[in-house]
């Protein structure tokens, strides 16, 4: 491009003239002071202003009317800024730029060129790819070379059906471009011409090669063998997966890896490879030092080839990724040997695939015992065959199982990363098979349970069950030092849920979070030789996201090794009587709360904040005296109010109505006729409903007609002023208080629910029932736990369930009603801080129907197993009995009444006692 200069002189004012340039199209460089005549000699503006006031004498009549006005012609050659060439500017690859620029250029292919060819410059990428589209008549494309985002260092074209004459475009666009190393070619259509217009160009400099599901053919391919011996080659990752190449060309590749010093991966999957290549791969994997992935699958080699080339890996040392699924390895009974002495030797194999090979199932048997010597194989996928693959890496043989060689599945081990697709696992209530830890992206976790942190058992057996193991027990082994029992193990990712079993009870560790199940479910377990039926009611869960992965640089990141086996509890054989009996290791001990000093103080505290009796007590030091006698009598007295409001409960609310508050005041023998009557009594009850009516009015858990826990206090209190005060005032209200107190006392000493579990419950034979036959008390449970659960809501059994499970099981007679299974619900429920703001008084959970059971069965008192015929049993008789022994029959009657037939088909009628049957050998 040249310049055109224009040189001025100064005006008559003597202000300088400026220069002006204008870059024009193939113009030469001129000057106007040298074309018009009556300015030459005028180049150098210092002449002397003589000189130019000489100028403007000049005239030159014939030569006027041709002549433009300088400022104009000053003007106009100013304000011409024309762009540079196209083609000098730097042109970027990637981002929204270099789309605009490819077609800034597509549009303007024409002046580019002319451009270029007149001053001879070298053709941008963009302008090798339109002009070379424009000759072979086709579309355009950017072919990868101009992208919106990647790196400008990569070639990505997978997946775009691409032939031949785009890929002879493309080659022109890479002619200029060395610095690209990566290539992706995966599944075009480029064939024989086209690959041998482009692996010229590619294979000195690239890194990658992915030319997957193509037909390169030998021309293709031609310029990869001449590269590959080579020092200089840089190739390190080779995939010609399904290009037909057969076995000719095969051994040609072999024979040139041989010499390879780069390759690191190399996939010839898919390309018709038979037997007849067998001694060319034998002689790659013993050759070659470098690579660390091979990828066979999808060949037709057979047994007798297969042999060959797994003697050659078992003793290499560099190869960590094997794929040889899809193959005919099982054919002519002959691999089995070879393979076996090739997983026990081998040392860094770490990913191995041997799926769908027709596999006989004495191969399978083989190598499934070939692979308990082998800890260095971290993922090893064999579907299609006869077995699957455990949590811990063990292969698993069953013989009833389906073969899946006739099915395809595109499930593909890639290098030790993580499978983008992961496996499509069953319910995590099944044990998960075709585990693979590293396709999978499973990692190690620790499970630990601490006694008296973890729950109040310390001694084994411990057993541990996972969701994705289908709950089998898994066994802690022996506790360490500091009497921790400890196992790490590979998990997958996500949720997961477990629980602990020990004495043959469920339980969840109280130091990791609990989750309550709504809909609960039962599962069989076996534990040593014996079969626990437990109901999963709450399991701990955790949450593991995705972490690093298990290989990384081709060294593990975790301690656990695979197909470690896991420690065998074997029962130690000791003599029975030695067993020592503590509530600690009991089935109440990890749920059940017992009511403390602290609990019943806020009990306390709760319910002389809802009374009232500060409207009639108004001195505030007769207010705390009060107080003081009520709390010291408070235990007594909210037993007794629970005795009573079992009687004539107000639907599901258990309150003192009218009736039973008049039989408490009749057994505390308050009713004299002269000091109290039982219309002064009535008169009180009302006065106590009507204080509450106000402050609780349309609470249900408040019945306006009924006595609740607090108003239990009030009652008492506004009696002793009627009773003490009213015929001799020299008394005050806390004389009175404690008068009545200590006339009550007597009779309500008699009410205490905690007696009966310290005496007849929670000893050592009840404990032996109700964990033999848990599965009865969870069965019951689970069917009768639903009436008046809402949506989302944890299961409970409300008090009618209760009285529907004893009139199904035919309990009513003229010895037990339905008042005993009221006192039953009542009782066995936990204390409850506050009984006017929550319902949990009214929902009964697991353990708590357990007790009510017991109750039930003590007040039924049925004759104890295999004793019907020793005498004649009344009801007086059966109630002499130990609770243990009515707990058992009463089970026994549960079963027959209760239990479906599938249900209990396996479950044996007992004919004699479990605490009447005598032991032959005194150690089990």
């Amino acid at each position: 491009m040249e310049d055109i200069q224009i040189t001025t002189i100064e005006s008559e004012t003597g202000r300088k003239l400026a220069k002006y340039s204008m870059r024009s199209m193939a113009l030469p460089k001129i000057s106007i002071a040298k074309q018009l005549p009556y300015l030459s000699g005028l180049d150098d503006v210092s002449m002397p202003k003589r000189y130019n006031r000489q100028y403007y004498k000049i005239q030159q009549p014939t030569k006027e009317k041709d002549l433009i006005n300088d400022k104009e012609v000053f003007g106009s050659l100013t304000y011409n800024n024309e762009e540079p060439y196209e083609d000098r500017k730097p042109k970027e690859l990637v981002g929204e730029d270099a789309y605009r620029s490819y077609y800034h250029t597509f549009k303007n292919i024409k002046r580019i060129l002319e451009q270029n060819q007149f001053e001879n410059i070298q053709n941008s990428v963009q302008t090798n790819l339109i002009q070379r589209s424009e000759r072979l008549k086709i579309l355009p494309c950017k072919m990868g070379l101009i992208k919106l985002k990647g790196d400008r260092n990569s070639l990505s074209i997978q997946n775009q059906k691409f032939g031949d004459k785009y890929v002879e475009m493309l080659s022109e666009g890479l002619r200029i471009l060395p610095a690209i190393q990566d290539f992706n070619f995966n599944h075009n259509r480029i064939k024989e011409y086209g690959a041998s217009q482009l692996m010229p160009l590619i294979s000195k400099q690239a890194r990658k090669i992915e030319f997957q599901t193509n037909l390169i053919g030998e021309k293709g391919l031609d310029s990869i063998l001449k590269i590959l011996p080579l020092q200089q080659c840089k190739i390190q990752i080779l995939n010609l997966e399904d290009n037909n190449l057969g076995d000719q060309l095969i051994i040609e590749l072999c024979k040139a890896m041989s010499k390879n010093l780069s390759v690191e991966t190399l996939n010839i999957s898919k390309n018709k490879i038979t037997n007849n290549a067998h001694q060319s791969l034998k002689q790659l994997i013993e050759s070659n030092d470098t690579l660390l992935e091979l990828y066979l699958r999808w060949n037709s080699i057979k047994g007798s080839g297969g042999v060959e080339i797994f003697k050659a890996l078992q003793t290499n040392k560099n190869i960590k990724v094997l794929d040889f699924s899809y193959n005919l390895l099982g054919c002519g009974n002959v691999i089995a040997p070879a393979l076996k002495d090739f997983i026990v030797e081998n040392k860094s194999i770490q990913h191995l695939d041997l799926s769908a090979n027709s596999f006989t199932f004495t191969d399978c048997t083989i190598i499934q015992e070939a692979l308990k010597q082998n800890h260095s194989i971290y993922g090893f996928h064999f579907r299609g065959n006869f077995g699957f693959i455990d949590s811990k890496g063990f292969l698993i043989i069953d013989s009833s199982m389906k073969n899946f060689n006739s099915i395809h599945i595109e499930q593909r081990i890639k290098g030790v990363m993580p499978h983008p697709k992961p496996y499509d696992h069953a319910s995590r209530f099944e044990k998960v098979k075709d585990v693979c830890w590293i396709c999978d992206c499973w990692q190690m976790a620790t499970f630990e349970w601490i006694p008296n942190q973890s729950g109040a058992c310390s001694d084994e057996p411990i057993f541990i069950h996972f969701d994705y193991e289908g709950y089998e027990p898994i066994f802690l082994g022996k506790p360490d030092q500091h009497g921790h029992f400890r196992t790490h193990r590979m998990i997958p990712t996500g949720d997961i849920e477990y629980f602990y079993t020990a004495n043959a009870i469920q339980i969840a560790s109280q130091s990791v979070p609990i989750k309550q199940h709504i809909e609960k479910f039962r599962t069989k377990v076996s534990i040593a030789d014996q079969v626990v039926n437990v109901l999963i009611d709450e399991t701990n869960f955790e949450s593991y996201p995705k972490s690093k992965p298990v290989i990384e640089d081709w060294y593990p990141n975790y301690d656990v090794l695979p197909r470690t086996q896991d420690p065998i509890y074997i029962p130690a054989k000791r003599k029975k009587q030695k067993r020592i009996w503590t509530y600690p290791i009991s089935i109440w001990a990890p749920k059940y709360k017992f009511d403390t000093e602290d609990l019943l103080r806020k009990c306390f505290e709760r319910d002389w904040q809802c009374c009232k009796i500060s409207k009639f007590v108004k001195k505030q030091e007769e207010q705390d005296q009060v107080k003081e006698l009520l709390w010291q009598a408070y235990k007594p007295m909210r037993e007794t109010y629970r005795f009573y409001a079992s009687v004539n409960p107000t639907g599901d609310v258990f309150s003192m109505s009218v009736n039973p508050t008049s039989d408490f005041v009749n057994q505390c023998q308050l009713i004299d006729q002269k000091q109290l009557k039982l219309a002064d009594v009535d008169l009180k009850f009302i006065a106590t409903c009507s204080a509450s009516s106000i402050d609780y009015k349309g609470n249900y858990r408040n019945p306006e007609r009924s006595l609740v826990r607090y108003q239990m206090m009030e009652f008492l209190v506004r009696v002793s002023d009627d009773k003490y005060m009213r015929f001799n005032p020299q008394i005050n209200i806390v004389q009175a208080t404690k008068m009545i107190l200590d006339q009550c006392m007597p009779h309500m000493s008699q009410f205490d629910c905690h007696k009966w579990r310290a005496e007849r419950y929670f000893i050592e034979q009840c404990d032996d029932v109700c964990k033999k036959y848990k599965w009865v008390f969870d069965y019951v449970y689970m069917r009768n736990s639903s009436k008046k659960v809402k949506p989302g809501q944890p299961p409970f059994m409300c008090l009618d369930e209760l009285k529907d499970i004893c009139n199904k099981a035919n309990l009513y007679d003229e010895n037990f009603v339905e008042r005993d299974v009221n006192l039953a619900f009542n009782l066995s429920m936990l204390t409850q801080v506050d009984e006017l703001e929550s319902d949990r008084l009214f929902q009964m959970q697991w353990i708590e129907f357990m007790e009510a059971i017991a109750r039930i069965a003590e007040k039924y008192s049925p004759i104890a197993i295999g004793k019907k015929d020793e005498k004649e049993w009344n009801y007086e008789l059966r109630s002499q009995q130990p609770l243990y022994y009515k707990l058992e029959a009463f089970m026994i009657h549960l079963i027959n009444t209760l239990v479906d037939e599938e249900t209990k088909k396996n479950w044996k009628q007992p004919t004699i006692s479990m605490f009447d049957e005598i032991e032959e050998d005194e150690y089990y």
